[in-house]
């Protein structure tokens, strides 16, 4: 049987976020998110 969590009000609420907006050009996270979708070969991984 499962066991929920009591609700709580002042819990926080999830938002939509789209990260596509929030991470700007000329930010470490910008850099970071370019090298890992188109410099770095991550097939290495597909065998996993």
């Amino acid at each position: 049987m499962a066991r929920y969590k009591e609700y709580d009000y002042t819990q926080g609420k999830f938002i939509p976020i789209h990260f596509d907006k929030q991470i700007l050009p000329g930010t470490f996270e910008y850099t970071l998110h370019y090298l890992i979708d188109n410099e770095i070969d991550l097939s290495v991984f597909d065998l996993r």
